[in-house]
């Protein structure tokens, strides 16, 4: 059994799956991490504007967050350019537009290619456009796949339990599902999630650590969602609550 987690940028699956991942290293299953939207002058504190120089010292970050699971866990970069270089803009406003629909279908083909076994893969909450192009190629290849979702954060945080639910629902009408949810437990976990997120020194600040940490504190975990029968087969984890 194998995991892939697919992540828009270098630091989403850290700050989303943490203790997910740590429960899947303590099990023996392997886990590969897809980081997507990789080329980026992003930082949340001013650094440079050299987008090579940035891009090495995230991919960097990321390294060190995974070292932290002393397992052999894969690490992908597919070396898409983010959002703010891509296009100026963010947050999704709009339908997808068609250099956005070429990026869903350069992923799709992909995640075809290369994935087996169990996809996590964002729910899109907060809107911002590159994990939409995410989501849309999962739901694309979603009747042949066994895909689990997550909750993006911050974003989760940032929203009501009715709003996330609402979001839910939504995906449930277009996939023609009930989800359902698993809350991946702090109880003996082998890590700190809040000392090895804060390795994503150029990413974090206090303020969005709290966001995340008090995200987790209020689940007391980490919550996935999928259909009944790919939450049973994904028996990862030692200690799981099901609502």
């Amino acid at each position: 059994m194998k995991v892939h987690i697919l992540s828009p940028h270098i630091d989403d699956a850290g700050y989303c799956l943490a203790l997910t991942i740590a429960q899947c290293v303590k099990n023996n299953i392997p886990v590969t991490v897809i980081n997507c939207f990789t080329v980026t002058q992003w930082a949340i504190v001013f650094i440079s504007k050299d987008v090579n120089e940035i891009s090495s010292l995230r991919k960097k970050e990321d390294a060190a967050f995974y070292h932290c699971f002393n397992a052999p866990i894969n690490i992908v970069n597919l070396e898409l350019t983010d959002a703010p270089l891509r296009n100026g803009y963010i947050w999704k406003f709009q339908p997808l537009q068609q250099d956005e629909f070429q990026l869903v279908e350069e992923l799709k083909n992909y995640l075809e290619k290369n994935v087996e076994d169990f996809l996590l893969c964002p729910l899109g909450i907060g809107n911002h456009i590159d994990h939409a192009i995410c989501r849309e190629a999962v739901l694309q290849l979603y009747q042949n796949s066994k895909v689990l979702f997550f909750e993006d954060l911050p974003y989760a945080n940032r929203i009501s339990e009715a709003e996330i639910f609402s979001h839910l629902h939504e995906l449930e009408i277009r996939l023609n599902v009930s989800l359902f949810n698993q809350i991946n437990s702090l109880k003996n976990c082998a890590i700190n999630k809040e000392e090895v997120i804060r390795l994503y020194k150029s990413q974090l600040n206090d303020e969005i650590c709290s966001e995340i940490i008090g995200h987790m504190n209020l689940l007391s975990g980490e919550r996935i969602w999928g259909e009944a029968k790919v939450l049973e087969e994904f028996q990862l984890l030692g200690s799981v609550c099901h609502e």
